[in-house]
């Protein structure tokens, strides 16, 4: 009898033992690829900004002392030269008969030793309303007079007397001056050494986190209740 139960406990053994090897297999081993959400840590690339120094050249100005030569008559700064002596003796002014022009005349004396040129610009008015001027030059001899005569063509004088000059004389070496060594200053530019600062990139490696997919086996039971 006690054979016969155990040829029969045998058969069930042999006949549940795939089945509980299956049930084991669901219950308990990660056969089910499943993905989820996790952090990953990665290298990366920074920039940062570093102070680093540097040396430069800076402009600064500084004054430079020199000697030079100037003109001085009596203690006093003058010219070199200087206008002859001269003086205005008369002048007048005449309209063409024709009235399509006029002239002027200026009389000069030099009163000096020495000759030269002399010349006279005009400032004419004209019976038309407009302004012009008119030049001539002359050369007059130490002691002489001389005339200065300029004329216009196109329009005559509003009146005889519209006129108004200005004389530039000839020159001659001032009779008192001197040469006179002087110390001046003048602004030069020079340079120096200077520290200064600057921020320049520096890259560096750090490392850093994100998330990312990844995927991990669960048993069959856990699958249907968690996923």
């Amino acid at each position: 009898m006690w054979s016969k139960l155990a040829a029969k406990w045998k058969l069930l053994a042999i006949g549940l033992g795939p089945v509980v090897f299956l049930l084991l297999v669901f219950l308990f081993v990660p056969i089910m690829r499943v993905s989820y959400e996790g952090e990953e840590t990665y290298e990366a690339t920074e920039t940062y900004y570093v102070r680093e120094s540097y040396t430069a050249l800076e402009p600064y100005t500084v004054m430079e002392p020199y000697t030079d030569i100037e003109i001085y008559c009596g203690g006093e700064p003058c010219e070199q030269f200087i206008p002859i002596d001269y003086e205005v003796i008369g002048g007048e002014g005449y309209n063409y008969i024709d009235g399509k022009g006029c002239g002027l005349e200026l009389y000069i004396k030099n009163t000096d030793k020495v000759g030269g040129t002399f010349t006279v610009e005009f400032l004419i008015i004209l019976q038309t309303g407009g302004v012009t001027t008119i030049s001539s030059s002359k050369y007059i001899e130490a002691g002489g007079v001389g005339t200065v005569a300029a004329s216009y063509e196109g329009a005559p004088l509003k009146t005889l007397h519209s006129y108004t000059y200005s004389v530039t004389a000839p020159t001659k070496l001032n009779p008192i001056y001197e040469e006179v060594e002087v110390v001046k200053y003048r602004p030069v530019t020079e340079y120096r050494e200077i520290i200064e600062y600057r921020f320049v990139p520096e890259e560096v490696a750090v490392l850093k986190t994100r998330i990312v997919t990844l995927y991990k086996r669960v048993s069959s039971l856990e699958y249907l209740i968690s996923y």
